[in-house]
């Protein structure tokens, strides 16, 4: 897998772990798996990995993720079972993402995310396992969660939790997607755009850094107003 270092300036919340956000995949793990041994590879030893359905996943899919991870050399883990927004402020689910080394949002509705863990206790324990070195994985949904804003095909643009206080992303980024990315850019033009194609990731670790992984091409566009 390629690990291109981008060499341009992104705000991000202060953590010692990694974001990684991700633009999709239409072929299960597959298409991924590089991406994800390379998260693995980035946590911190000896701590759970935690799966996080709150995007209206299907039912098996942390079932697969878990077994996935697993085949990979990741330690074991759970589902941690937020659909809505009374599971997102338990605190025994709060607790399950607080201790985890890796923290993964799958793919989905963005908007059920968004509607069930902004502003609550979840995110806040997501928080506070970043702050301690966890790796955040966003996938798809994810991505858009963790971002200011990000393109939805169906929802329009959507704002984030705002992690990445600038940056406004396209996931499932092709040609079908580009004139409502361009369309987005003028609307927020103090933003830094990311075109995020599937099975492609933006990595962005503690030491400010940030590096493309995957074969796919990320294209970042800067704003008209957007100062680094």
């Amino acid at each position: 897998m390629k690990r291109t270092r981008i060499d341009v300036s992104i705000s991000r919340r202060l953590g010692r772990g990694w974001l990684v956000l991700v633009g999709g995949t239409t072929d299960a793990w597959r298409g991924t798996e590089a991406i994800d041994r390379a998260a693995i590879d980035l946590m911190p030893p000896v701590m759970p990995v935690a799966f996080v359905p709150a995007a209206n996943c299907p039912p098996e899919y942390g079932a697969s993720f878990l077994a996935t991870y697993r085949r990979y050399g990741a330690p074991d883990g759970y589902v941690v079972p937020i659909a809505d927004r009374a599971s997102a402020h338990d605190d025994q689910n709060a607790e399950l993402l607080r201790r985890a080394g890796l923290i993964y949002f799958g793919g989905g509705d963005t908007t059920a995310l968004l509607a069930s863990m902004s502003r609550s206790p979840a995110v806040d324990a997501v928080g506070q396992a970043y702050e301690r070195g966890a790796v955040i994985v966003g996938m798809s949904a994810g991505a858009i969660a963790l971002s200011a804003r990000g393109v939805s095909l169906g929802a329009g643009v959507l704002q984030g939790w705002g992690w990445l206080p600038e940056l406004l992303v396209s996931v499932h980024h092709g040609p079908h997607r580009a004139r409502q990315f361009e369309q987005a850019m003028r609307d927020f033009p103090d933003h830094l755009g990311v075109t995020l194609p599937e099975d492609a990731a933006l990595a962005l670790g503690s030491d400010g850094g940030a590096e493309a992984w995957g074969e796919e091409a990320i294209e970042l566009t800067h704003g008209a107003n957007y100062r680094e």
